[in-house]
Order: structure tokens, then C-alpha cells, then sequence
């Protein structure tokens, strides 16, 4: 409470006082004590400005207004609570390989470390050129997502990025693909990995909340698993664990909030044997696109980084001889502009690249691809039927022979 000076008022009454006893006391006048405190000396009380905290995107069900196919008429499925939250095995790794570390309750992005150019792998570089990739869509017998969080098409084009180019001849591209609205990390990889819209699949949140349930099934891991297959999942961030139903995963693995742990922590999996279905994410693109914004200088070095560690990824998968059987699909959950994203255009379009058996190399796909196709790819490459519920289709386009 605001304090009142209240010497003024104490001086009157003195001066009162003393008057009356000017006749009694002819010696002088007694001394009133003014207690009380100036003014000047009164404690303020402190006012403390906080910087307004970064804003999450977490809209409500009714703003989720997804890119659909114009056959489907979704309704809106409203967040699971029944399903209790998974707790995923972990699959013991090599003793080189990260400790896990377990999930933590982030609803925001660590601040990232400044970003320094890399230093080019001439070597590598050298290495993912001259790879050979033969044989027909028959030969594929594994299949290996990667998301580089965040990324625009444009951001690949403009970055130095000579080994995803260098796939990117190997391979079928589109800088056109699209993801689903809103464009946030984990509504877009729940559309990715669960091959519906978030209508169907559920999730309309963007943080890692274990409350708020987990995504509506199938996924691609869930129908993987009980096919008898292996699969794995290195996130960078504990909000994806959302994905992970009951049973669906044998190895999750929060690597970190960095595209080095992430890295890391993926290619002890590939060194202990490549799992049948393995998605990575790395986060880095992201977290610097909001610290410093969409297409700044510093978020297309941390893209030219990236580049660096998807070919230490490609070298280890080729190292172990799997290669020849595998099929690899490079994408991105959304774009983004300025410091955030959300449905602006340059937040929707995506690239999409596959490179693999019986992919036709050097293909420009057709525009249309939607980011929920890529789990029905996968399961379509692997054989496996595609869930009647989903509304991915295989991008028929890069199979051949099959």
C-alpha cells in the first residue's frame, strides 16, 4: 500500500499546540516530535518488466482448418483422454551410444547457441556423390523418414546444401509439397507419421502436455509393429512423444533439443542395426528460425549444418550395407515466416524428396503431395495395406518394378 507523508499534518497540530502554551511556559516552547518520513524517503514499491514470452501456437479444435482431400469430409475428433500416456521402451544401444535422457516438460524452445559456419566435409561430400543407388522398388526393405524442422523449399535453394543436392539428383523431388493448418511441429508430424488430418488424428496442440492423451491411431508405427517389423523413433523434441501409442515404437529416444544430439543419438541405432522404420528429427531449423527469423543468415548456416549431418546419416546407413534395400524420404513438418508459423503460405509448402530402389532419379514429382502421404509411402514400400481411415496415398511415382 502506498504510504502518506504525514509531516504536514503533524506541523499544524505542533504549531497549535505550541501557541496555547506560549502563556503557561514563558521560558520557550516545548518541542513536538514530528515521527514520520519525508517524502523523498518513502519505499516505492518495485515494478519488474518481463519480456513478453514467445508466443505458442496452440489453437483450439474449431481453428484447426487443415488441407483435406475434397473426397473426405472430416469431422473433428476431439483429443483422446482414455488412452493413458505411453511410456516407450528403450531399446538398449551400443556402449558409445547417448544415454537417453528422459522427457522433460517443455512447452517452448530452448534459446539456440550462436550459429558458426561449418566447415565443408569435402570427403563426405565427395562420398554421397559417387553413391550408387540401383535395383527396383521389390529391393526395398526398410524405409527412413528424416525431418528437418521448419525447413522452406526456398531456405534448401538459397543455403549451401551439397549433400541434400546431391541426393536431390538421385532422387524424385517437389518443392511444392504441402502440410496440413496449422503449420506447427507437432500437428504436422502427427498428420506426417499418422497419414490422416488433424481432424482425424486428434491432436490440435503443440506442446508436450502428457495429459492431453496421445495422437488417434493407426500410425505408421503402430501398423509397422504389428506387421512384425522394427521401428524406431529419435526426436528433438519431447512433444513428439505424443505420436507414440501403446506398442508402436521399440525404440524412443529424446535425444536432445539439438540437431547434434539428435544425430548422435540416431546413429547408435543405425550402428546397432538399422530398424525396420526409423524417423529422425532434427530441430535445429526451427529453433533459430524463431531466435532470428524465416531465411535469416543465420537460420540458412544452421540449414547448411543440417546438410552435414543428413550425410553423416546417409554414410552410416551405407556403411552398414543397407543402402541397397532402403528407402529414404527427406521432408519438413512446415515452413515459416518472420519469427513464427502458423497457415501463411510460405508456412504450408514444404519439400519432399525420396531417393532410394527404383526411384526414378532426377524426377520432379507432380504438385499435390500432402505431408500425410508420406506415411502411406511408407507402408505402401514396405508392403504393408494402408488403413482405410488414413488419407495419405502412396506417391506412386517413385515406384518402379512394384
Amino acid at each position: 500500500m502506498k504510504l502518506m507523508n504525514t509531516a504536514p499534518l503533524r506541523l499544524k497540530h505542533g504549531l497549535v499546540l505550541a501557541g496555547m502554551l506560549v502563556g503557561l511556559f514563558l521560558t520557550g516552547c516545548a518541542e513536538i516530535d514530528r515521527p514520520g518520513t519525508p517524502a523523498s524517503e518513502v519505499p516505492m514499491e518495485a515494478t519488474v518488466s518481463l519480456p513478453p514470452a514467445p508466443p505458442t501456437i496452440t489453437p483450439a479444435p474449431s481453428q484447426i482448418t487443415p488441407a483435406s482431400p475434397a473426397s473426405a469430409t472430416p469431422t473433428l475428433t476431439a483429443s483422446p483422454t482414455s488412452t493413458p500416456f505411453p511410456t516407450p521402451t528403450q531399446t538398449p544401444v551400443a556402449a558409445s551410444s547417448p544415454t537417453t535422457t528422459p522427457v522433460p516438460t517443455l512447452a517452448t524452445s530452448p534459446t539456440p547457441e550462436p550459429v558458426t559456419k561449418p566447415t565443408p566435409n569435402i570427403q563426405l561430400q565427395q562420398k554421397i556423390e559417387t553413391l550408387t543407388i540401383g535395383g527396383s522398388s521389390d529391393d526395398i526393405q526398410r524405409v527412413v523418414i528424416i525431418s528437418i524442422d521448419g525447413l522452406r523449399p526456398d531456405a534448401w535453394e538459397q543455403a549451401d546444401t551439397p549433400i541434400l543436392d546431391a541426393l536431390r539428383l538421385k532422387g524424385a523431388f517437389t518443392d511444392v509439397a504441402q502440410t496440413v493448418v496449422p503449420a506447427t511441429t507437432l500437428i504436422a508430424h502427427a498428420s506426417m507419421l499418422g497419414g490422416m488430418t488433424p481432424e482425424k488424428h486428434g491432436i490440435y496442440w503443440n506442446v508436450y502436455d502428457p495429459s492431453l492423451g496421445l495422437i488417434n491411431g493407426p500410425t505408421l508405427f503402430s501398423e509397422a509393429h504389428n506387421a512384425g517389423l522394427r521401428t524406431a523413433m529419435v526426436a528433438g523434441k519431447p512433444r513428439l512423444a505424443h505420436i507414440v501409442l501403446p506398442n508402436s515404437v521399440d525404440n524412443y529416444n529424446y535425444a536432445g533439443y539439438t540437431d547434434q544430439q539428435t544425430v548422435e543419438a540416431a546413429l547408435a541405432v543405425i550402428q546397432t542395426g538399422l530398424p525396420d522404420v526409423l524417423f529422425i528429427h532434427l530441430p535445429n531449423v526451427d529453433s533459430v528460425g524463431h531466435a532470428a527469423g524465416w531465411m535469416s543468415a543465420e537460420q540458412l548456416t544452421t540449414v547448411s549444418i543440417a546438410d552435414g549431418l543428413v550425410g553423416e546419416l546417409v554414410a552410416a546407413i551405407d556403411a552398414g550395407g543397407y543402402l541397397p534395400g532402403t528407402l529414404l524420404v527427406i521432408t519438413a513438418d512446415h515452413g515459416g515466416h518472420g519469427f513464427e508459423h502458423g497457415d501463411a503460405p510460405e508456412d504450408i509448402i514444404v519439400p519432399w524428396l525420396a531417393v532410394g530402389p527404383g526411384v526414378p532419379a532426377g524426377l520432379t514429382l507432380q504438385p499435390g503431395l500432402m505431408i500425410y502421404d508420406t506415411a502411406a509411402t511408407a507402408l505402401y514400400a514396405l508392403n504393408l495395406p494402408i488403413p482405410p481411415t488414413w488419407d495419405g496415398r502412396p506417391v506412386l511415382e517413385i515406384f518402379t518394378g512394384k
